[in-house]
Order: structure tokens, then C-alpha cells, then sequence
């Protein structure tokens, strides 16, 4: 998939944001892209808004992050000096994927216990029914405000608004990452760490073909390379493939 890489030096006033969303989309029209924003106007609210209106895919790091949910699970695993399979995990969603279901699938294998918190619980019984019948892999599926993750080691929260997830008892210290938004906000008595970005390094000859583009977050680079849609069984590989690591988690 073509990526448009926009990068502005001059003052974005409304008229000129204007014409590069539209500039943008007549090009999307013509072959499927997606765009990616230099650092520069990366956090230009009034531009992301813009190429929004024209239903443009911007991308932030955010999809390549909610590939890399095992990949997070074995980094505090090393940090901590902790098995993999003494966690409890929470995946918190109201929506479903297929690359979130694959991870499930094996996070659920590797960990002590697994629970899915979501409002949308009629949504996931099916799922949750499916693994422990064809699978033998046992999940909760719950929402319980006051217990769902009160016992969570780690804590998964694929789209959980700020104010939604407020609306839960969170153990004191445990680690919640946010994969869709940045929730940086810390919560009452809360003791434990919030995780919003992240590094990861690859292998060189890619950072090679991107590294002319020093305008632009190294992140949305490496997505902006792998983007696409497709299975979650062939994205991992070409993870695998392009040795991607993640080096920080902050």
C-alpha cells in the first residue's frame, strides 16, 4: 500500500491545511493509501481532523503496537525477572479483531489466568466458548466493575477511553498499557505504570531505506512499511522476518 509522507515547513493556517487534506485525497482516490505526518505536524490537531473528513488512514504507531501484545508480555516478563506463566492478563475491548483474537488465543496458553473486560459481553460468549470447547483454552469474559481487573498484573487496553476506564478498580500496581490512546493521566492511589509509547529497533538494511526520512517518527516509518491488511499469522512473520524488537516501553 502506497504511503503519502506529508511534511510542512511554512505556518499551517486553516486555508493551507485545507488544500494539502484535499491534495491528499485526490491522490488516495486515484490508488489506495495511507498518509503519515512528520514530527513536525504530527500533533496538528486541526490536520488530523482534516484528512479525517476525507475518511485518509493517518498512521501514528498505534496499529504496529497492538501487533506487538506477546512481544510486550515477554519484554516485562525480562524486566521483571518473572515467568510468563505466574501473569494475569486483562485485555480490555469493545471491539474484535482478528489480530487481537489470534493474540488471545496465545496469550490465554502462556499465562496464569486471562480475563476479557468489555461492555460488549453478549459479543465475546461465542469466543469465549469456542476456545475452551476446541481449544481447551479457558478465558473469562466479564464485566464486573469493582473485581473484573483488580487482581491484573498487566493489563491490556486496546480501546478503553480515559473516562471508561475510571470506571474500574485497577490493582494498585499493576502495569496498564494502552494501545488505541494515550491515556497519560494517573489514577487514584494508583502506584503501579502506565505505558503509552515505545521504541523498537529492526533489522539494519530497512533502517537504511528509511532513515532519509529523518522528519518522521521511526515508529510510523517501520508501520508505514509493513501496513496493510492481512492476517495476523503473516504480519508476525514479517516481524519476525524484519527483526523487529521492542527496545523501550514508557
Amino acid at each position: 500500500m502506497k504511503t503519502l509522507y506529508i511534511t510542512e515547513k511554512r505556518k499551517l493556517t486553516s486555508r493551507r491545511i485545507k488544500k494539502i487534506a484535499k491534495k491528499a485525497y485526490k491522490k488516495a482516490r486515484k490508488e489506495e493509501c495511507t498518509v503519515i505526518l512528520s514530527k513536525a505536524i504530527e500533533k496538528n490537531e486541526e490536520l488530523i481532523d482534516a484528512l479525517l473528513e476525507y475518511n485518509l488512514i493517518i498512521l501514528d504507531g498505534r496499529w504496529l503496537l497492538k501487533l506487538l501484545l506477546i512481544d510486550i508480555l515477554e519484554y516485562f516478563a525480562n524486566l521483571e525477572k518473572q515467568d510468563i506463566e505466574t501473569f494475569n492478563v486483562a485485555i480490555l475491548t469493545d471491539s474484535l479483531d482478528e489480530i487481537i483474537l489470534s493474540q488471545i488465543v496465545q496469550i490465554a496458553n502462556l499465562v496464569k489466568t486471562l480475563k476479557i473486560v468489555t461492555n460488549k459481553t453478549s459479543r465475546f460468549l461465542s469466543i469465549e466458548k469456542r476456545l475452551y470447547e476446541e481449544l481447551g483454552i479457558a478465558i473469562q469474559i466479564t464485566n464486573n466493575k469493582d473485581k473484573a481487573i483488580t487482581a491484573s498484573d498487566l493489563i491490556f487496553n486496546i480501546d478503553f477511553s480515559k473516562s471508561k476506564l475510571k470506571d474500574y478498580k485497577i490493582s494498585n500496581d499493576a502495569i496498564i498499557v494502552n494501545i488505541v490512546y494515550e491515556i497519560k493521566d494517573n489514577f487514584e492511589n494508583f502506584n503501579g505504570t502506565i505505558i503509552n509509547n515505545y521504541d523498537v529497533s529492526y533489522n539494519e538494511e530497512i533502517f537504511e531505506e528509511l532513515k532519509e526520512k529523518s522528519d518522521f517518527d521511526v515508529n510510523c516509518l517501520y508501520e508505514s512499511y509493513i501496513y496493510r491488511k492481512d492476517r495476523y499469522a503473516n504480519l508476525k512473520m514479517q516481524l519476525i522476518n524484519d527483526g523487529v524488537k521492542i527496545i523501550r516501553l514508557y
